[in-house]
């Protein structure tokens, strides 16, 4: 390579030197080397120098040596001042001893820093005078920077060689230091409302011309002045010194002068600013402290607007807000609830809250105070001010709870709606403010929508309103059929401060229609309705107005109830009419009657359909009317209830809904409905307040979304996306409306429409995204509401229908790149009419992160000049404008998302241009690094689409399109619309009523057009081919294929013919030989039938054997599985009548192996045929020679034989497929019938039906039904055309029958050789014209099954033959156009019909044509052929009866070079008797056979050892990651965790009371997480349930001592008793209230608190395991809920201290609950026991237990693929374990290696037992927290189990890695190993006794003589396991402080014992069988070794070319010796014949 130009060179010197030349300008330090670069590249300066030399080396070249060439440095970098000249220097020393020329040369490289490694090929290009090793850098010259200097010496040689060396160094250029100055002192001090300057404009760089040039600001700001630690700062400090900075660096400030308006710094606090000043790698400082003073005192006060009464009403909501005029909107609030005592109450502000505690406002949910007892509190706010001041503010009020809850009921409990009066009684409501209100409401949920406000709606309408607590006969509504007519009562009893109480009630109401006829009941309902002495106007007359009001929507009920029946449709809707006007009569002053009017109208409008135009416009007249009656009632009443309102709201928007359904399906304009909405949000954000969470209000065809907010907080509502996908996100600019303060409340409303809510306008079709609706308000301080227009508005709409709207891209590996350039390609191209739309947006949806390119080209062609624009596209941030590539501005669209391209308008004219037409094509080609192996459309889905948001100000005439534009979000899914503020005009419609409110909705829609647009298939079907091309794709795979299979039948027909004409000739035949004999041989069918080994055959006839000869030819395959190959076999004469043939075959080759199925001879002169049934393998299993009998033709067959041999021929024959690739008639002519068009047509046809919507699953299965179907009815189209081609054949198949035995004229004499005499035969033959065609069957009883077998025992000259079916040749053109109409029609319909559908439903097609493919290939057909066959084989069958014709023509054999000269005939024939007299003409001997089984064997052993290995390591790597999924690390630090949550203080409970000081102290704390309740203090684990405690304790009663009668006075003997014994003693179960007192069954108490018994647990039982004892499930449960506020529990916690729940009785106190954590998706079981033990001490102790479960979701898990993996295992083992037992019988269980795997099968089976219970344990576990989340989980039968399962799992991985010692037997030292403990084994059981009884003598003296004073001696375990460490001289605690002398005596003969004595007999017993068993294993062999030497050898046989061995040795002396040993060479005794029995066989062998 040649070496870069330098720039900077050393002006040359060519100067005679001497012999010496030494330059000393620099003294060398030869002890300091150089700093040369590390790496230096082979493109560097000086490439073509070998090596870069050091300082001290040498390099030599011949006479010439440079001993050092180093560059001076003082420091590492060197430094340079950049405003100063400096010099550099290098040495040389060299050494020549002629005259040589030297050059010197300087480069100069940047770089970033020190130890960078340069670009070599691109230096400096300086030009600077250099003075020799001397180089002068002027000031100036070189920027501020880090470089390297590189010196080079190159000498060259008069006779022109070359030598050189180099060095490098790096230099630091520097200039003086950065100035930051701020003006100024240090301390500044400014007031509140002051501005703050900080200006630094005085800061400098005192090397540049201008002081501020280059130089760059930082600003930063923080609380605490530790932050800044010299030139360092911790910018990510929290301690900031505003809200809105996320770090100390300050907002957006860059410039040298900060500038800080008034109150921007809170007041009363000190803030350090510090100014950063930095130029290049340069940087300094200046700080400065700021004051800022407190800012004036706010003024204040609380103010209430709901529930401000004296006495506050729980059950209503309570609002407070702190009215403070000049507060902003940092200032902070806490608001606290306070005693009358002035203490601080707990209180749940997040649940019980709307708006938190840190809010101007408070909104207390109603029954939040529900707990509280009746006294007076104090709500304080404490108000921390921007201001610098705080302060407190107080507002009291009394609680007063509802009336004692009583009890209500319904009788009679069932009846009939219209027809049975039911009764309400309630009883047992007891209150102080009397008189009491009963009100019983029927509630209709399903009617009414959903509010989110409410927790329990209670809308419905009233039943009964009064004082009296037993309501009047009353009628009811039916109840709710899905429900079995349940209907739902709420009755609230007030008192008579207006709070209630609230019971619940069922009763079964059923359809007054299923007791009556139709007609009967709705003569009824107008009996009770119409005319005037009916009960509706009796009701009215007296005033009775509730009662009037229920009985219309009574009425309404029944009449929804009934079914539409026409003859009663005009009477329903003249009574729904009457029942409108009726509701008019109805007053709407109080809350009870407006509501009741609104259950009214919802009633009747929940069957819109039946309603009249103007029954719509009276109801929504009334609905006017209520809501504007509330709205009156907010106004008017100050105590007015804000919940009961939300409740009424939901009723009135799901009559709109209805309304509004029927109005689009109808297509009327109307204005109405959108006027009435608007009215309603206005009424529900009356009583909303600021800082509330949004409002959500559900119907099924309109949801409206309100939300009310401050000024200053605008665009931060409705960010909570999961309650709406549709949203607006508004912007308001302050100044925007004046007359709102800062803080004035802003309502904000917006409603979406599920359908199109105008379709009177034109765009109806068009709009593809949901229409939404929205509205801002603002309330004045006067309280004047007015209109707000936002400045921006940022609307999300979703597209609707996303079925279709992307479609798959298929990407692959490009070919244009190879290797590390190769690239993943993808294209697509589309047509757009720039005409039509603005700009074309193009979404791609994928999951793959790569870096993706996008071209664009104008055109179809994709050339690289028609390249318009190239995108760059990452993943996650939006794609930009490769500029390298076109000029195109990235801001030329709005859309900027990631994964989404836009093409503006402004490339779409370029590209019309380019086109010449509006319509242009547009090609894209998406471009990324290789990350597919093969092309795939499961990776990248495109979208193409155009997007125009619309809007509407009001209803108009049209939407606008010019006021909102595409936003920068815009997706595949959703659409962004920007709208703009702007003046607008209201174009009215008509005179609609309510005109004289105007409506201020601003409406947004999008109209979204596709690309391409869809086409309507009635003005053109062949434009939807490109939309589902799945259909057409089909038909033209299918065309495709017959094509390739129709050139390829042609080509085997040809072959077939060729074949026909060549009957193989033996090679082996004699030419001396005068008779001719055709053998045809019937290879099996069966797997493995066919054979490459020669096959060897003699017939033996009556007069004379033939020659043994081979069958097989050298340009022939023969023999293969299921041919029929026929060879011509030579005799020297005629053999007579043949009565057996003798095969054998030699067993050489790879599949020698032949199952023979028949064969025919047949004497080719005289006709003559012998058949021979054979049936049999000829395998080195079996037999290799067999001598098979001739078979008669009328002798019978077995049935099984004929069965088979006659299904595979109708397989090969008749099946439409697989007749293709065997021997049907012509296969060319065979492939029309295996189209499947016409099945493809039927399932089309059958997909076209019209069916209801089913699942996933359902689909496939009727897709396969369905491909039944088909099938069966295209088997008629099968079958006939099959009939056309089979029997139109031109000539008929030439079958034995024609050849009957007869006897040639020309051939009687004997003279002359076969092939002369074959020669005259054929030529007699071909001369006849034709063959006789008698049939010696003809007269045959089984004539009808006969093939082609003539019948030895009929004269021919009597037979006749049965006549053949054949059709007129033209037939075939028949059959022909049959199979092209049927292509064509059934292609034709295809694609028609498949046009219509979309894409999921073709893929659906797809797979239903595929599986009745599938059916037809491989059911219906073989079933056909295997039931014909069946039917066929139920008759007795002959030998005659099988067909026994080929496809040769035997007048058609050729024979070449027929005259051959007697002198090659004569050579011919020596070779040929040479070659039969070989030993490869005689079978095998017994010997060859016995070593080929032998071979076979170890072959076989090989494969099933390598198999079995290859299958135990991969069963061990799957148990090795189901360990992984266990997670035992992860369980481990997760149970050590939460062991030490639990453990604190734990050791310091010893006595009962302490108990409840750790659950108080500990406990509690851990439970009640106030920021995440549910979750564990400081943790991310969730509590599952409730917490347990339950109380484990006797059963009362006094139990007396039985020493105390002996050792007592009998005077207090009887007070002397004993703590009861657990397990001895019963157990209490009863129940009891506090202090244990009885209660009677009767009574009820609470169960959670403590007193009462919990059964143990029957469906998930689990035990706890403490210390002293097990215990069951059950006790006496005491619940904590983590979810409630900490004081709830101490309180509680407190009372069951109070009522002695722990006393004398108490066995055991067991804590239980269980956590999960998300992290690491590990559930934790956790037990806490406290035991007390019977001296009365508490012992305690924790149990936790970690544990997964199983993912099995088939999208996001992969451990599904495991569990199945494992699952298939098991049951193969199961399988193969099976086999085994029945193979080997009862010598099973004599084998050790049979017992270890029938082990290890069984803990498998229980593995998976244990696992599949865990998971539907565990499943049940779940699905009961979900449906019972306050309760507890036992998790602990899971963990149980888990446990269990994971020492299941241990066992089983130490029986596997055992089970691989039988898999390593192969090696020599294993068996040794194995066969020595063997052969030690009883040895080592008597030593085992030995040491065992002294192993118990010393455990049981330690523990009698130690156990009181040593605690490793206590009890019996403690002593086995101090023994047991003994043994292993893990000598420890060995004081033995209590007897020190016995002690010594105890260890010093435990050690001579045990340790001296046995253990080393132990060790010699297992060494002398060691050392004996060596030369036996040596000497006997084993299976392994001959399996793994076969391996050995096989592999390395197949890389050969990677190890060559020497070929004198055959196998590695090492790998000899690893496999099978070494003898004892040194002792001739093991040397000679040795006799010994091997595998219980006596053996002899020779030992050499």
């Amino acid at each position: 390579m040649t070496p870069p130009t330098p720039s900077l060179w050393v002006k040359a010197i060519a100067l005679p030197l001497p012999a010496i030349g030494l330059l000393p300008l620099t003294l060398l330090d030869s002890t300091k080397p150089p700093p040369i670069l590390p790496r230096v590249p082979a493109t560097g300066p000086m490439a073509d120098t070998k090596n870069l030399l050091h300082p001290g080396l040498s390099c030599q070249l011949a006479d010439c040596v440079i001993h050092r060439v180093q560059i001076r440095r003082d420091k590492d970098p060197v430094p340079f001042s950049w405003m100063k000249d400096s010099a550099i220097n290098a040495s040389v020393q060299y050494d020549c001893r002629m005259n040589v020329y030297i050059v010197y040369k300087w480069q100069i490289f940047p770089v970033r820093s020190v130890n960078h490694v340069p670009d070599w090929t691109r230096p400096l290009h300086i030009q600077l005078q250099a003075n020799l090793p001397l180089l002068r850098i002027p000031k100036f010259t070189l920027q501020q920077g880090v470089y390297v200097f590189n010196f080079s010496m190159t000498i060259n040689k008069p006779d022109g060689k070359v030598l050189s060396a180099t060095d490098a160094v790096y230099v630091q250029v520097s200039g003086h230091p950065l100035k930051a100055v701020l003006l100024g002192g240090a301390d500044v001090t400014v007031n509140f409302t002051d501005e703050l300057i900080l200006d630094g404009s005085k800061s400098s760089d005192p090397d540049a011309d201008r002081p501020l040039e280059g130089l760059v600001f930082s600003w930063y700001c923080t609380t605490n002045l530790s932050n800044y630690h010299l030139d360092q700062i911790t910018v990510f400090s929290k301690e900031v010194c505003h809200p809105e900075q996320t770090s100390l660096n300050w907002l957006q400030a860059s410039s040298p002068k900060l500038t800080l308006a008034p109150e921007t710094l809170k007041g009363d606090r000190v803030y350090y600013f510090r100014m950063m000043v930095k130029k290049g790698s340069k940087s300094a400082f200046s700080d400065k402290r700021v004051r800022v003073l407190p800012g004036p005192l706010p003024t204040a006060h609380i103010s209430c607007t709901e529930n401000c009464g004296q006495s506050l009403v729980v059950s209503d909501r309570f609002s407070l807000f702190l009215n403070c005029k000049d507060c902003v909107s940092r200032d902070f609030y806490n608001w606290l609830i306070l005693s009358s005592a002035g203490d601080e109450v707990l209180f749940d502000w997040t649940r019980q809250t709307v708006t938190g505690r840190n809010s101007a406002y408070l909104l207390v949910k109603a029954f939040a105070f529900s707990h509280f007892s009746e006294a007076r509190f104090w709500v304080s706010v404490s108000l921390t001010s921007w201001k610098g001041m705080t302060m407190v503010f107080r507002y009291g009020f009394i609680i007063n709870h509802g009336p004692q809850v009583g009890k209500c009921q319904v009788n009679p409990a069932r009846g009939f709606a219209v027809v049975t009066q039911f009764v309400v009684q309630c009883s047992n409501f007891k209150d102080k403010d009397i008189p009491l209100t009963y009100k019983v409401i029927v509630s209709d949920v399903e009617s009414v929508g959903a509010i989110s406000s409410v927790e329990e709606n209670t809308m419905g309408t009233t039943l009964y309103l009064g004082t009296g607590s037993t309501a009047p006969p009353s009628l009811l509504p039916a109840g709710v059929p899905a429900n079995h007519y349940a209907l739902k009562f709420y009755a609230q009893v007030y008192d008579s401060l207006g709070a209630f109480s609230q019971v619940t009630f069922y009763a079964t109401v059923q359809a007054p229609t299923d007791k009556n006829p139709s007609k009967t009941v709705l003569d009824q309902l107008v009996h009770l309705t119409t005319g005037p002495t009916s009960l509706l106007s009796t009701l009215l007359q007296k005033q009775d107005m509730l009662p009037a009001g229920y009985l219309i929507y009574v009425v309404a009920s029944v009449l929804n109830s009934m079914k539409t029946e026409p003859t009663l449709q005009g009477d329903k809707v003249n009574l729904q009419e009457e029942l409108v006007k009726q509701s008019f009569k109805l007053p709407v002053n109080t809350l009870d009657e407006i509501g009741q009017v609104v259950m009214i109208i919802t009633k009747l409008t929940q069957k819109g359909s039946e309603f009249t135009e103007l029954a719509q416009q009276k109801v929504l007249e009334k609905l006017w009317q209520a809501n504007q009656a509330l709205q009156e009632y907010q106004r008017k009443d100050k105590n007015f209830r804000s919940e009961q309102i939300d409740i009424m709201s939901t009723g009135i928007l799901m009559s709109l809904s209805n309304i509004l359904h029927l109005i689009i399906q109808k297509g009327r304009v109307v204005e109405d409905p959108f006027k009435v909405v608007e009215s309603l949000s206005d009424t529900i954000l009356a009583d909303k307040v600021p800082s509330n969470e949004t409002t959500v209000l559900r119907t099924p065809k309109l949801n409206m979304y309100v939300e009310r907010v401050e000024k200053w907080d605008v665009s931060q509502a409705f960010r909570n996306e999961e309650c709406c996908r549709n949203c607006f996100h508004a912007t308001l600019n302050a100044s925007r409306v004046p007359g709102l303060p800062e803080k004035a409340p802003v309502s904000m409303m917006f409603y979406k429409f599920t359908d199109y809510p105008f379709p009177w306008l034109n765009a109806a079709e068009n709009t593809s995204a949901e229409v939404i609706g929205f509205r801002m308000t603002g309330a004045t301080e006067k309280g004047k509401v007015i209109e707000i227009t936002p400045d921006v508005v940022d609307v999300y709409l979703v597209r609707k229908n996303l079925t279709s709207v992307n479609f798959n891209l298929t990407v692959g590996p490009s070919k244009e790149h190879e290797g590390s350039l190769k690239k993943t390609t993808g294209g697509f191209e589309f047509e757009v009419d720039i005409r039509r739309v603005r700009e074309v947006l193009i979404h791609f949806v994928t999951e793959v992160t790569v870096l993706f390119k996008v071209f664009v080209y104008a055109g179809s062609q994709g050339a690289p000049t028609d390249v318009v624009a190239v995108y760059i596209m990452p993943h996650d941030v939006p794609a930009v404008v490769d500029h390298s590539w076109s000029d195109l501005s990235d801001a030329a669209c709005a859309v900027r998302e990631a994964r989404v391209v836009c093409l503006p308008p402004s490339m779409l004219q370029i590209i019309a241009q380019r086109s010449h037409s509006p319509k242009c094509t547009i090609s894209m080609v998406l471009q990324a690094p290789h990350f597919v192996l093969e092309p795939s459309d499961k990776l990248v889905r495109i979208s193409l689409f155009s997007v125009h948001c619309m809007d509407m100000y009001g209803i108009q005439r049209d939407w606008k399109e010019d006021t909102c534009v595409l936003g920068e979000k815009t997706t595949w899914d959703t659409v962004h619309c920007v709208c703009k503020s702007a003046v607008r005009t209201r174009r009215q419609l008509g005179a609609l009523k309510l005109a004289y409110h105007r409506l201020h909705t601003h409406f947004v829609t999008a109209r979204v057009i596709m690309i391409p647009n869809p086409v309507d298939l009635r003005l053109t079907v062949i434009g939807n081919v490109s939309q589902n091309l799945v259909t057409v794709f089909t038909v033209l795979f299918v065309i495709l294929l017959y094509t390739v299979l129709a050139f390829w039948a042609l080509h085997r027909d040809k072959m077939d013919q060729f074949l026909r004409d060549h009957v193989i000739i033996l090679p082996d035949n004699d030419p001396y030989d005068s008779m001719c004999y055709l053998i045809t041989v019937f290879t099996g069918s069966r797997c493995g039938a066919g054979t490459r080994a020669n096959v060897f055959v003699q017939l033996n006839g009556t007069k004379s054997k033939s020659d043994v000869h081979c069958l097989s030819h050298p340009h022939f395959k023969t023999l293969y599985r299921g041919s029929i190959n026929t060879f011509l076999l030579t005799t020297k004469s005629d053999l007579g009548d043949i009565h057996s043939i003798r095969v054998w075959h030699n067993n050489e080759g790879r599949a020698p192996s032949w199952y023979l199925s028949r064969i025919k001879v047949e004497n080719l002169f005289n006709r003559q045929i012998w058949l021979f049934i054979c049936r049999k393998w000829l395998s080195v299993d079996t037999t290799l020679e067999e001598t098979f009998p001739v078979t008669l033709p009328d002798e019978p067959l077995k049935r099984k034989d004929y069965f088979l041999i006659d299904m595979t021929r109708r397989l090969g024959k008749n099946h439409l497929w697989f007749s293709v690739f065997t021997y049907i008639v012509s296969k060319s002519q065979s492939g029309p019938c295996c189209l499947w068009l016409c099945s493809l047509v039927c399932n089309i046809m059958f997909f076209n039906q019209n069916v209801k919507e089913q699942s996933k699953e359902g689909r496939y299965i009727r897709s396969m039904m369905i491909g039944i179907e088909s099938v069966i009815i295209t088997i008629p189209v099968h079958l006939l055309i099959t009939f056309f081609f089979t029997y139109s054949q031109k000539r008929p198949q030439v079958s034995l029958d024609e050849v009957a035995p007869q006897k040639h004229p020309l051939l009687s004499e004997a003279s002359g050789y076969w092939k002369e005499r074959l020669h005259k035969w054929h030529a007699h033959e071909t001369s006849k014209g034709h063959i006789s065609r008698t049939n010696t069957n003809a007269s045959n009883r089984n004539r009808e099954n006969d093939q082609d077998v003539p019948s030895q025992q009929e004269s021919p000259q009597h037979l006749n033959k049965k006549p053949q079916f054949i059709l007129p040749s033209w037939c075939v053109y028949v059959a022909w156009f049959l199979v092209f109409a049927t292509c064509s029609m059934s292609s034709f319909f295809i694609i028609f019909y498949g046009l219509t559908y979309g894409y999921e439903k073709s893929v659906e097609w797809l797979f239903a044509s595929v599986c009745s493919f599938c059916q037809s290939v491989f059911l219906v057909q073989p079933c056909k052929i295997i039931l014909l066959s069946a039917a066929k084989t139920s008759k007795p069958k002959y030998c005659k009866n099988l067909s026994w014709s080929t496809k040769h023509g035997y007048i058609e054999i050729r024979l070449r070079e027929l005259i051959v000269p007697p002198k090659e005939m004569q050579t011919f024939h020596q070779h040929i008797l040479n070659l039969q007299g070989s030993r490869m003409y005689q079978p095998l001997t017994e010997d060859e056979i016995r070593i080929f089984r032998r071979k076979k064997r170890i072959r076989r052993r090989a494969i099933l050892f390598l198999s079995y290995l290859l299958t135990h390591f991969i069963f061990l790597a799957l148990l090795l990651l189901l360990i992984a999924l266990l997670r035992h690390t992860d369980s481990f630090y997760y149970n050590q965790f939460i062991r030490d949550q639990f453990s604190v203080d734990l050791a310091a409970v010893t006595k009962l009371q302490d108990i409840y000081r750790w659950l108080d102290g500990v406990l509690l704390p851990l439970f009640h997480n106030d920021l995440n309740p549910t979750f564990l203090i400081d943790s991310s684990s969730k509590i599952l349930g409730l917490p347990l405690l339950r109380q484990v304790r006797a059963k009362a009663g006094e139990r007396v001592c039985l020493p105390s009668e002996n050792f007592v006075e009998n005077s207090i003997s009887k007070e002397i008793h004993c703590r009861p014994k657990y397990g001895t003693d019963p157990e209490d179960t009863k129940n009891y209230s506090s202090f244990w007192n009885a209660v009677s069954k009767r009574e009820t108490d609470n169960a959670a608190n403590g007193f009462t018994y919990k059964p143990r647990e029957k469906k998930w039982v689990y035990y706890s395991y403490g210390l002293l004892n097990t215990y069951g499930s059950g006790g006496y449960a005491f619940y904590f809920f983590p979810e409630q506020q900490q004081f709830n529990s101490t309180l509680r916690l407190k009372e069951l201290q109070g009522g002695k729940w722990l006393d004398e009785k108490t066995w055991a106190v067991i804590l239980e609950l269980t956590t999960f954590n998300p992290d690491v998706n590990l559930f934790c079981s956790i037990s806490v026991l406290f035991e007390v033990s019977q001296l009365g001490v508490v012992n305690s102790s924790i149990s936790t237990h970690s544990f997964p479960l199983a993912d099995f979701n088939r999208k996001t898990s992969a451990e599904i693929y495991l569990y199945v993996a494992i699952l298939i295992f098991f049951l193969a083992y199961i399988v193969d374990e099976g086999y085994v037992i029945l193979q080997e019988g009862a010598s099973y269980m004599k084998s050790v290696y049979n017992l270890l795997n029938f082990a290890l099968k069984c803990i498998f089976t229980l593995l998976i037992m244990l696992f599949v219970s865990k998971h539907f344990l565990a499943t049940g576990m779940i699905q009961f927290y979900l449906s019972s989340p306050e309760d507890f989980i036992p998790f602990h039968a899971v963990s149980q189990i888990d446990h269990t399962m994971r020492i299941i799992l241990a066992f089983l991985l130490f029986l596997t890695i055992l089970k691989t010692l039988r898999y390593s037997r192969f090696f020599y030292d294993v068996r040794l190993a194995q066969r020595a403990i063997q052969a030690a084994l009883p040895g080592i059981c008597h030593m085992a006794f030995v040491v065992s009884v002294y192993f118990f003598v010393y455990m049981a003296f330690g523990y009698l003589v130690f156990g009181q004073h040593e605690w490793h001696y206590s009890n019996m375990i403690h002593a086995t396991q101090t023994i047991f460490s003994y043994c292993v001289s893990a000598f420890q605690d060995t004081e033995f402080s209590n007897n020190r002398v016995l002690g010594v005596l105890f260890l010093s003969s435990f050690m001579l014992v045990m340790i001296c004595i046995l253990i080393n007999l132990f060790q010699a017993v297992i060494l002398s069988a060691y050392e004996e068993m060596k030369q036996p294993v040596y000497e006997e062999p084993s299976d392994e070794v001959e399996a793994m030497t076969y391996l050995c050898r096989k592999l390395r046989a197949a890389f050969t070319f990677l190890t060559p061995q020497s070929k004198h040795k055959d196998e590695s002396e090492f790998l000899a010796t690893m496999l099978y040993g070494q003898p004892e060479k040194n002792s001739h005794r093991y040397l000679g014949l040795k006799t010994r029995n091997i595998n219980g066989k006596k053996m002899v062998y020779l030992v050499v």
